[in-house]
This record gives C-alpha cells, structure tokens and sequence, in this order.
C-alpha cells in the first residue's frame, strides 16, 4: 500500500511502494513529476501524464523512448487531445508496475516497469503515443526486450541515471493554477492488478509483435523472445492448425510456411501453435540489421535449444537478390534446426525467383478468405478484445455491419483484419466524440470519411437497396428500359446468391456514342456502392500494345514501375466493392482482354506481386462502340446485326463468360428532351452549392436546345455543349454584372425571336 510520505517541496507524495519492493528514483520522480503536470493543467492525472513525465525526468525508460524518437516537446503538443481518465488511474498504474516486476522476477521497480503498465493499460498514454506518430505495440516489445535481459537496458541506465532523478524529483514545480491533489489510499480490498478477460471463443488474441516479450525463462538469450501467451482464441483455422503441428513435428528437412495476405489472421495462428506446443515458440527480437542475413540465422541456430522452434516472420528480409540467408536456412534445416516461416504470397513469389531451393523445401499453410458466418463470429470475437483495449462497448449489429460494408473501406488489409481496423478507428472516433457506445452511425462515419460518400446512404440495408434498384437506375438512366430491367434483374440473382465467386455482375454495352452506356456504369455505382467515388474507370482505348498488360496489374518484380502496382489490380485491391467500367472495350490489345478471363469466370486475378485481388464484390462493366457505323449511316439496325458484329470482333472465349451483351439503340425526342431537363437541373444545383443561385428553365428553353443540333446520331452529348453555350453563357454575364446574385431564382426561357430571357421567380 501506499506510504503517505511527503515530498521535500511539500506536495503531497503518496508513492512508497509495497513491502518486500523498493522503487528506483526515476519510478517514484515520474509519478510526482505527473502530478505536477495535471495540476498545472488542472485536470485528473492519468496515463498520458505519466508517459510525458517519464521522457521529463530522465532515467531508464527515457533514454528508451528517446532513442525511438519519442521526445517531450511532440508529446506535449498532443497531450491536451487525449481523452480524460478516471480519478483511480495513477494509483492503478502504480500498482500494475509492482506487480510487472513480480512477474519478471525482479523486487526493484524502475521506470521501465511503469512505461510497460502504461502500455498494457489500454488507457490515455496508448492514444497520446498513436497521435504522436508511434506504435504502442512495437514500443512495448522493446521496453519488454530490455527487461527481460541481465544486465541489459535497464541495468546499464538506471543505477547511472539514480542522480539525475532524485535531483529533477526535489526540484520545485512551477506555480499551478490550483493545490495539487493528493491521490488517496485505494481500498484494502482493491485488485492489486488490473483485472485481466481470460480469452474464451469470444476474444481474438492481439499480433504476435503485441503478444511477445512477456515474461520469459531467465536461461534464454536477450536476441530470442517467446511467442504469444495463454489460451489463445483461434476460430475456424482448426484444419490449418493441424497441419502446422504435423509439419513442426515431421522432417526439419520441410519447413513449414504459413501464408496469407496482412490481416488474414497469420500471428493467431502462430501463437496458437505455440500455445498448443510442450516448449513455445521462438521468435528474434531484431532482424539482420547491418549482418549478413546468412550471420544472423547462424547466430540464431546457435543461441536456441535444439529442440526449439524458431519464427521468421516478414521472411522478404532474409530473402533478396545476392543473399546468403535462404542457403544458411536450409544448411541449419538439415542440422535439425525446425524453423517456421510467415510469408506473404509476394513472399512466396521472392522465394521463387531469388531462392528456388528453398521454395522447394517449403511445405505452406495457407490462409484463404473466411466465408460469410466464419468471419462474423471472428470479428465478433475482435470487438470484445477491442472493447477490453479502448474501454468502450459496441453495440450488438456492430460486427454484421463492418461484415457488410468493410468491403467499401480503402484499403491494403484482408479480412477479419480490414474489419478490425475500421472497428479501432470507430472506437477512437466514438472517444473523441465522449461516446461510450460504438455504434453502426460511428462505424458509417469512418469509411464514408475513407470512401467520400454520405454515411447516411452506407446504414440502408442492403434488402432495401435491391428492392429500389430499378428506381434508383432509373432515375440516371434515360430510356433503355428493357437493357435496364435486365441489368436489374442481373443485380438481384446475383445478391440472392445464385453468382457463387464471379463478380457481381460482367456486361458488355454496345451502341452509338451518347447513349448512356457510361452513364449506366456510374448509375450502377451510385445505386450499389453510394457514389462515384466507387466507379474505376479504365480507357482500353490506351492498351492497345501487349505490354500494356503490365498497366492493368502492375510490373512484376525488376522491371519499371514495379513498386506502382496495376491500375486495375491495385484499385480493386484497395476497395473491393466497386464498379469497373472498361471503356472502347474493343481498341484493347487482344492478351489484355484474354486477361479479363480470369475475372469474369472465377472473379478473381493476380497481380504482378503475385498477390491475388478479389473481384466478387466488384461488377464489371464494358462498353464499345462496335456497330455504331451503321447508325452514323443513318440506318437502323437490328439488334442480332450488332451482336453478330460485335462477337467477330471479340474472343469467343471471353463472349461465352459474360452475363449480358445488350444493345443499346439511338435515342427518341422524349428521351433527349428528358435529358435536357436533367441537364438543366444538375446545372442549377451547382450553380446553388456555388453562388446559392437556383433557376429554372420552361419547354422553350428544351426546344432551342434540340433545335441546335440535329444530328441524333452522336447521341446526347452535342446536347450539353448547347445547353452550356445557350443557357449557361448568358447566365454567367448577369451574374458577373451583379444582376443574379446570392438568394435568387430564376426562370430562364426564350421568346418568339430566339432571344434569351431572365425573370425573377416569385
């Protein structure tokens, strides 16, 4: 308990440790030196405090987190973003750093043990380190490897730095705004840890780099850490982690892999392989640094215990043009070292370029996309760590709707890992914004911010967007009502599940120029996915060389803009839930469009990194102009004429795996005249965002518009350059003259003799 001693300056110190431990000066000088800090700034003082003033007082913990970069003037600018913590967290901080030190075996508490009670309490001091630039968990696993080593970090800095202080610790505090408080004796039967959730099926245990460095057997070197902790939750990867304990216990001569996309849940199933193991896993606390890749496996191979299992994970380090490593690999396999590997498919790809033996020693456990209900249940599993982690609650539809929209999110991750990350981004809004409750509206927020769309569109349920669809194309496409039905009814078996892997939906639009076949794709966007933002658009008209194949799904590894990625793969890759339109489908190369054969048949296509992008959350839109000859002849044709053009012109292999091929025809006087109108009303709408000036325009305005150009064949594009020069050019004038301004509306018309015509509306 605490001793209710005093400091020399006379603020209250209630910090005296426990019976049978004694605290270094920098333990004890951090704690006072955090009071001052809340204090002068008027508030309870709590982790983030601690953190600020550990890097003020010198001594063990702040030479380490100086020499990461972690300096007081950067944390002192974030410290007032942090969120407040109950009036409990410093005693508790205090406590938990006596009880880190029993752990590891040790009855002298310096700052190093406070710094990791910070870093496991989940609280303010996490959010102060991740505003600042930093990443808890790799400081954690540093502060970790300098405690567990004799005569490492701690022991050459504490003793060293005990003067320095004991003299910042006397030294007076500036004058605070008010009287510091005291922090009060906790009562007697308060937990002396804080109380830690044993994992159960609905935890998901952290990474390995979260989970290594804990308290570790005194005969093991400072270089090796063990994997992971107790009972860690492992869910639907029972087969895959049978197969791992098969593989570690057969020939060493076959090295096991485990691969899988960042976020696929490989560091679980690593830590639950060491869980399941007599002796646990083994994985380096550094890599290769400024030795030889070969050197260092070597030196791992000697400081480990024969009969123990070595990780390598990020395994492209060992792995280069020119390396030695993946020969001393194989060399210490033979020896009888095991060792474990945890690769990407790039990885894999490496091996198979630079290390062609070693890819053929490995034996892979891969880790492919979990279906439906298996991903539910994990990511359910991820939102109870998290709430453990960030202190707030989610509510119970959270996990179906980060399932459901998770797939709209910007970014590199898999699942369930892509889903988890926008959950720690909802949370962290949801504290920010002082909700104790995560709900659907904060996990909306976050990818609408990522995505650039309404979060209000995002909540609809996806029953009620398919039920609206054909309103909802619509009112974007004009005429066409028989290809739209069926592009509609294309939309709903595939959502009712009849699709199986191939995209959402693969058609090929053909007809004239300015008849809505671009229009439909951004219609489909805006239908299924919320917004333009979702649209990918890809002029083949530009790929028309065989190399250009690199273009679309990137160089492959030595060749030029290889560290690009592919137009088509790395859009896809980043957001999966989009619409593809492939414009001038025709003018490509014909090895671009057999590239397409893959996407449309399995919906799915690898890059030149060798990674495999999903496609089944994607449609896949096509539009050519093929047969548009005969309508600028005048003629009508018929439907069976430009398909029977059309599949001359185009692979018959990529023909049969299209959904629908639909003809788009030229448009009739209602049609361009309804466009007109909404040519009229999408101007006036900018013209209010801009200037806040609404007008309108009456069947006039549509009939000089139609009369400028007569020529139907190039569709409804030569209407928006008339509109533009017609209504729009005169309506600028009056606004630069001052005669429209901010608050009017206008109706806009033409009189008998064709002279433009502004009235003000009533």
């Amino acid at each position: 308990m605490f001793s209710g001693s005093s400091a020399s300056d006379g603020t209250s110190a209630p910090f005296g440790g426990q019976q049978g431990y004694s605290a270094t000066a920098d333990h004890t000088a951090a704690l006072l030196e955090s009071q001052r800090l809340a204090a002068y700034t008027g508030r309870t003082p709590g982790s983030a405090d601690v953190l600020l003033a550990l890097v003020r007082v010198g001594g063990a913990a702040s030479r380490l987190l100086q020499q990461r970069g972690i300096n007081s003037g950067r944390l002192e600018a974030y410290l007032g973003e942090v969120r407040p913590e109950p009036a409990h967290a410093l005693k508790q901080l205090e406590l938990d750093s006596y009880a880190i030190a029993r752990d590891l075996g040790t009855r002298q508490v310096s700052s190093l043990h406070l710094l990791v009670a910070i870093l496991r309490s989940g609280g303010a001091g996490l959010d102060l380190l991740r505003v600042a630039g930093h990443e808890p968990a790799k400081v954690r696993a540093v502060v970790m490897r300098a405690l567990t080593g004799p005569g490492r970090f701690g022991d050459r800095f504490v003793g060293r730095d005990r003067e320095i202080a004991q003299t910042r610790a006397s030294t007076p505090a500036p004058a605070a705004k008010e009287t510091p408080r005291a922090v009060s004796p906790i009562p007697s039967d308060a937990p002396r840890t804080r109380p830690r959730t044993e994992s159960t099926g609905r935890r998901l245990t952290a990474t390995v780099s979260d989970r290594v460095g804990t308290a570790l057997p005194p005969e093991l070197p400072p270089e090796l850490m063990e994997v992971g902790g107790p009972n860690p939750a492992l869910l639907h990867r029972d087969r895959e982690l049978g197969r791992l304990m098969d593989l570690v216990r057969a020939n060493p001569s076959r090295i096991p892999c485990v691969v899988g996309e960042p976020g696929a849940g490989r560091s679980t199933l690593v830590e639950a392989l060491s869980a399941a193991l007599s002796k646990p896993l083994l994985a380096p606390t550094e890599g290769p640094a400024g030795a030889s890749s070969g050197a260092w496996l070597q030196a791992l191979h000697r400081l480990a215990g024969p009969d123990r299992v070595l990780v390598l994970d990020g395994v492209g380090t060992i792995c280069c043009e020119g390396s030695d490593g993946p020969a001393q690999l194989l060399a210490a396999a033979r020896h009888g070292r095991r060792w474990l590997l945890v690769a990407t498919p790039a990885d894999l790809r490496r091996f198979e370029v630079h290390a062609a033996e070693l890819a053929s020693a490995l034996e892979t456990v891969t880790l492919g996309p979990l279906a439906p209900e298996p991903l539910l249940t994990v990511v359910e599993a991820g939102l109870g760590a998290l709430e453990e982690q960030r202190a707030v609650r989610f509510a119970a539809s959270v996990a179906k709707t980060l399932v459901r929209l998770s797939s709209r999110y910007p970014s590199d991750r898999a699942e369930p890992g892509r889903s988890l990350a926008i959950a720690d981004l909802s949370a962290a809004r949801a504290q920010r914004l002082g909700t104790a409750v995560v709900s659907d509206e904060e996990v909306a927020a976050v990818i609408a911010d990522a995505a650039g769309v309404a979060p209000g569109q995002l909540l609809r349920t996806d029953d009620e967007r398919y039920r609206r669809l054909d309103e909802l194309m619509s009112a974007r496409i004009v005429g066409h009502d028989s290809a739209r039905a069926r592009i509609v009814d294309l939309l709903r078996r595939s959502y009712a599940g009849f699709r199986g892997k191939r995209p959402l939906a693969s058609l090929l639009l053909l007809g004239p120029t300015g008849v809505g076949k671009t229009e439909t794709a951004r219609a489909m966007a805006d239908a299924l996915f919320d917004g333009s933002s979702a649209l990918v658009r890809i002029d083949l008209s530009e790929y028309n060389e065989p190399h250009s194949v690199a273009r679309l799904i990137g160089s492959p590894p030595g060749y030029v803009a290889y560290e690009e990625g592919g137009q088509l793969t790395e859009a896809i890759r980043r957001r999966p839930a989009s619409v593809v339109l492939l414009d001038e489908f025709e003018k490509a190369h014909r090895d671009v469009l057999l590239l397409l054969l893959q996407v449309l048949e399995d919906g799915r296509l690898t890059d030149g990194r060798g990674r495999t992008v999903d496609f089944s959350a994607a449609a896949i839109v096509m539009t050519s102009n093929l047969g548009s000859e005969l309508y600028r002849q005048g003629r009508s044709p018929a439907e069976g004429t430009v398909l029977a053009l059309a599949r001359s012109r185009l692979p018959t292999e990529l023909w049969n795996r299209m959904d629908e091929v639909l003809c788009y025809g030229t448009l009739g006087e209602p049609e361009l005249r309804a466009i007109v109108l909404k040519l009229a009303e999408a101007s006036s709408q900018r013209l209010h965002a801009e200037r806040s000036i609404r007008y309108m325009v009456d069947v006039t305005v549509v009939d000089r518009v139609l009369t400028e150009d007569l020529d139907r064949s190039l569709g409804a594009r030569p209407l928006r350059r008339a509109f533009e020069r017609l209504v729009e050019g005169p309506l600028a004038v009056q606004i630069v003259q001052g005669q429209l301004h901010a608050g009017m509306t206008a109706k806009v018309s033409f009189d008998k003799r064709g002279e433009f015509r502004v009235a003000l509306a009533g």
